[in-house]
């Protein structure tokens, strides 16, 4: 994957059943990822045990975190700290690239 120009959004496709992910990099304690799901779809709550950035290639998702509650649109990144619990719903078609730190 080093050393090439990769669009983003044309890595993964919408699926009904479930989520479409590919990573890019997944070293250890960092992981740059690409993911993709239909409207509707939920994550379930996670931690991640590092912090975790959120940037959304089309669509939208709503994100909950310990304390607060996000809507995030394409175009839009949103940084969550280690160890904070989070889910969210594919409000729409949507593609996310995650990297965690």
């Amino acid at each position: 994957m080093f050393k090439k120009i990769i669009i983003p959004t044309e890595e993964i496709n919408y699926r009904t059943d479930g989520i479409d992910n590919k990573y890019l990099i997944n070293e250890g304690s960092r992981a740059l990822g690409l993911f993709a799901a239909a409207a509707n779809t939920i994550v379930p709550s996670q931690i991640s045990p590092q912090d975790v950035c959120f940037y959304i290639l089309e669509g939208k998702i709503e994100l909950h975190t310990d304390d607060r509650i996000f809507e995030l649109k394409q175009g839009e990144l949103l940084l969550i700290p280690k160890t904070s619990a989070f889910n969210f719903t594919f409000l729409e078609n949507s593609k996310i690239l995650t990297v965690r730190l």
